[in-house]
Parts: structure tokens; C-alpha cells; sequence
């Protein structure tokens, strides 16, 4: 089973291009999903630890974390943010790879993709194989950021300024998915890549 990397900006489109690769038969991770089950799982050992670092207003009125008001906070202060990445990292980097032992153990799968925005960020991207970068215009990210979240200009642009720029992204890439002019043409590319990845593994 060989190991792909796949990274990009805040609302690149990275989900869409990791469901189409799924579909292809890859076995599929998403940082995402494993930070938040880490961090908002019931009775989380991690709450008091964020709790120290943004204080009891990212709290609900039962005590757990208010979804909302955790990311507000999250991409509000960089040192607040990374000093919560420090601490969630290595769990997340557990779980990770536990999850990709399983998959090598099952040996049903030719590729396993994990899906990370910050996979340049938290300097992992060693351990995979190839290197997938997800990018689209400027001003179709916003515009997505905007549309799909909610949110302000202003905040839509803190949180895309609050990762790598696109160009460190792509100096790490083997292969890049613009996914600037729809569903479609992300489709037909990430099928490409696909295809490529087959073929540099000889799997074709």
C-alpha cells in the first residue's frame, strides 16, 4: 500500500478531490476528522488544555466546547493556535498512524490518501510517497470561504493567510489540482493524477 500526501489551502477543494479519489478504491483519512474526534469527543482529556489556552468563553452552556465559538477563537490568535497544534499534533500523529497499519493489514488497498491542510505545516509530508497540492484562484477561494462558512472578506482572507502560501505548498508537490473552474474539470484532473499515481507505482 503505498502512502499519498494530500494537502492545500483553506477551502481548496481538498474534500472533493479526496471523495473522488475514495472513490477510485483508495482508503482515505482526513486530518480534520481525526483532530475534532480527538478534541470534541465526550469527556475529552484535552479540554482542559484548551480551556487554558483560549479560556472558559470557547465553552457551551454544558460545559463542553461550543463548536463555534472554538473555531472563532482558533483562527483569532496564531500563537494561541499553534500552541493548541502542539498539542494536538501527536495525538492526531497516533491515530494516524494506527489507522494506516489497519489499512496495510486489511491489503486490500493500492493507495492510502491522507487529507491534511497543514501536512507542510506540521513537516510530515516525509512520510508519504507522493505529494498531492489542491490550489485554486484567489478569488475562488474567497469566494467559497465566504459562501460555504459564512463568513466576512476579512475573515474569510485571516483564515487563508493563517496557512502557507500556495507557492510553499507547490514546491512540494509531485502532482497539483487546480480546482478553479468547477466539479467537473477537478473530476477529469484528479482522475489524471490518479492514473499518474498507477502508473509511477506500476500499478497499471
Amino acid at each position: 500500500m503505498h502512502r499519498i500526501g494530500l494537502t492545500g489551502g483553506f477551502c481548496s477543494g481538498k474534500t472533493f478531490v479526496l471523495r473522488v479519489l475514495e472513490e477510485q478504491g483508495c482508503r482515505t483519512l482526513r486530518a480534520d476528522d481525526l483532530a475534532k474526534g480527538i478534541v470534541f469527543a465526550p469527556g475529552s482529556p484535552l479540554l482542559n488544555e484548551v480551556v487554558g489556552i483560549f479560556g472558559p468563553g470557547v465553552l457551551d452552556a454544558g460545559g463542553g466546547l461550543d463548536k463555534e465559538k472554538f473555531s472563532q477563537a482558533l483562527f483569532a490568535d496564531l500563537e494561541k493556535r499553534q500552541a493548541l497544534n502542539a498539542v494536538v499534533h501527536p495525538l492526531v500523529g497516533e491515530e494516524r498512524r494506527r489507522l494506516i497499519r489497519e489499512a496495510e493489514a486489511a491489503g486490500i488497498y493500492d493507495f492510502l490518501v491522507y487529507e491534511s491542510a497543514l501536512l507542510l505545516e506540521s513537516g510530515i509530508q516525509g512520510d508519504f510517497e507522493r505529494v498531492i497540492v489542491v490550489y485554486s484562484s484567489p478569488a475562488v477561494q474567497l469566494r467559497r470561504a465566504m459562501e460555504r462558512d459564512g463568513l466576512t472578506r476579512a475573515e474569510a482572507q485571516k483564515r487563508i493567510r493563517s496557512q502557507f502560501p500556495l507557492r510553499e505548498k507547490l514546491k512540494a508537490a509531485h502532482y497539483a489540482i487546480d480546482t478553479s473552474l468547477g466539479a467537473e474539470s477537478t473530476r477529469t484532473r484528479t482522475l489524471e493524477v490518479f492514473h499518474l499515481l498507477k502508473k509511477d507505482f506500476h500499478l497499471s
